[in-house]
């Protein structure tokens, strides 16, 4: 379940833009039967220079067995 999501425009994006998403796992918060996960998305142009970064965090439940 998604549980909160924060974006930072570093600057506009515009067409014809070549983007890269780089995506990384912040933390991994077990919570009862379930966890809480955090991830942050950089996204930077051809240059590698920032575009938006986006944090965000999502519950995630065990399945049946727990796992």
């Amino acid at each position: 379940m998604h549980a909160d999501q924060r974006f930072t425009h570093h600057r506009p994006i515009v067409a014809g833009d070549e983007l890269r998403t780089e995506v990384h796992v912040d933390a991994v918060r077990v919570m009862g039967a379930g966890a809480m996960l955090t991830t942050r998305e950089e996204i930077t142009d051809a240059d590698g220079k920032p575009v938006t970064t986006c944090i965000s965090s999502l519950l995630v439940r065990a399945d049946e067995e727990g796992e």
